[in-house]
């Protein structure tokens, strides 16, 4: 992944008052600890496949993560995690793709979201992601989120409001192997 790319990707993202990082694979949880120290994170059911080994990584630095997605669970906790399928630099977006509603609480119903996202799947533009779109629906998955930044909504007055249909922060790890930390 050129440095541009993730640069273009975390100055777009800013803009729409979203977060994003990038770090190696080595120094994940101790990424995530920077950001959610101590906490509880609501986390997507395929976390621990896409990134194995990660839930114990983070028990070991005193985080918890829970892998119970019921709507009623997630609802107003604190942290969420969860895996993007994609990101797209120019509109510093993450692509999810979850196709049950227990697999988007996650994404839709925690305060704060950390989104973790392979450089390999970081895309220059949409036309470039559109191909990861492509096989969502070719895989029979009829739900795929494009987000990009927290939750926002205005009223009739136009008072916005933050957070009110989804996470009012949102953070992007991008794990690059590549990456060597800076001290």
């Amino acid at each position: 992944m050129g440095a541009t790319t993730f640069e273009d990707f975390r100055d777009v993202l800013n803009t729409a008052a979203g977060n994003a990082c990038r770090c190696s694979r080595s120094a994940l949880a101790d990424t995530i600890a920077r950001l959610a120290p101590g906490a509880t994170l609501w986390g997507s059911p395929e976390l621990e496949a896409n990134w194995a080994g990660l839930t114990s990584e983070l028990a070991a630095l005193g985080i918890t993560v829970r892998v119970d997605s019921s709507p009623t669970t997630t609802r107003d906790q604190p942290w969420g995690i969860t895996t993007a399928r994609a990101a797209i630099s120019e509109s510093g977006s993450v692509i999810l793709k979850e196709n049950r509603l227990n697999e988007r609480s996650v994404s839709l119903m925690t305060e704060r979201l950390i989104v973790l996202c392979a450089s390999s799947n970081l895309h220059p533009s949409l036309d470039d992601a559109a191909r990861i779109l492509r096989e969502i629906a070719a895989e029979g998955s009829s739900y795929a989120t494009l987000v990009s930044g927290p939750s926002r909504t205005a009223d009739i007055e136009r008072q916005l409001t933050i957070g009110v249909q989804g996470p009012g922060e949102l953070h992007v790890i991008v794990v690059d192997d590549e990456y060597i930390e800076s001290a």
